[in-house]
């Protein structure tokens, strides 16, 4: 996904001139291609993300697009002021790239891990929030980012994860994996926890639905989820204002909605990281490491019928 990301990336630079890559002295790699073919179009803002956000602002009042990057704990996290303010009371058209969403930087402990940032940026109008899982999803938000006259967020968890899609996509709406054909249970997930969902729907035999855009939320999930008696949301990001409170508000307000399905949330708890390890060992302090994951969501599972 992020070869990807470095070619589409790449791409604008080479088919805009007014197109500009912004970075907080983050992701050396990423951006080689950019700087090697457009340097002039490329600028390392340095460890000064708040002033970063600034300079985005006023390249976009003045006509250039600008595209901002940074590690998901500093970008959007410790911008949310000017993200606010600079970006969004205005609607300007600049995408941001929060790249290490979640539980990624996993060694490096609580300062460079991030569950918070749809909660944090959900509520700020005109702002649209895209979490994509891999390549064919990448690159339908990252056009729909680019064509949208407003900031955009697009949020990169673990990126080296399987792959859940055959071939492109042409939306960025919640669409089914695979449907099911036993129990009335469908999965719900978006980004890094897709992969395990998808692998768990298919050993079960569950419906599994991938959701690369989070906000607006696309308008059929509510006709989507409503056959369902079970719906379970699996996220990397605390429960509170992420993926599980964007579906259960959907349902709720659905006015489509003949039968609303049980919720289950499966999601980062309450509270901090003690300890530093691998990636999935930061999963398991949360329940939700590839192992954990199967366990509970069997654990949630009805009766088969004629059981």
């Amino acid at each position: 996904m992020r070869a990807l990301l470095s070619d589409l990336i790449t791409r604008s630079a080479v088919r805009d001139p007014s197109f500009v890559m912004l970075s907080g002295d983050h992701g050396c790699v990423l951006f080689n291609q950019i700087r090697r073919e457009r340097p002039a179009q490329f600028i390392n803002a340095g460890i000064a993300e708040q002033g970063m956000i600034g300079i985005a602002a006023g390249l976009a009042r003045v006509g250039f697009k600008p595209m901002v990057y940074g590690l998901a704990a500093f970008v959007p996290m410790r911008v949310l002021e000017q993200i606010k303010l600079d970006l969004c009371v205005s609607r300007l058209p600049v995408v941001v790239l929060g790249d290490g969403a979640g539980l990624v930087y996993s060694t490096w402990g609580v300062t460079h891990q991030c569950g918070e940032d749809i909660a944090a940026v959900a509520a700020m109008p005109n702002l649209r929030i895209y979490s994509p899982t891999d390549r064919a999803e990448m690159q339908v938000c990252y056009d729909a980012a680019m064509r949208y006259q407003g900031p955009s967020y697009i949020r990169i968890g673990k990126e080296d994860r399987s792959v859940a899609h055959d071939g492109p996509l042409d939306s960025t709406d919640p669409h089914f994996l695979r449907t099911g054909s036993g129990r009335k249970v469908c999965l719900v997930a978006t980004g890094s926890m897709v992969s395990s969902c998808l692998r768990i729907a298919k050993e079960l035999d569950l419906a599994c639905v991938s959701m690369p855009q989070l906000k607006p939320v696309g308008e059929r999930l509510p006709e989507m989820l409503g056959r369902f008696s079970v719906v379970v949301v699996v996220e990397e990001h605390s429960r509170y204002g992420g993926l599980a409170a964007l579906v259960l508000d959907a349902l709720c307000l659905g006015d489509a909605v003949a039968h609303r399905p049980r919720i289950h949330s499966l999601s980062l708890e309450d509270k901090f990281p003690t300890r530093c390890g691998s990636y999935q060992y930061a999963l398991s302090e949360h329940g939700l490491s590839d192992a954990q994951l199967g366990s509970r969501i069997r654990a949630l599972l009805p009766p088969a019928q004629g059981t």
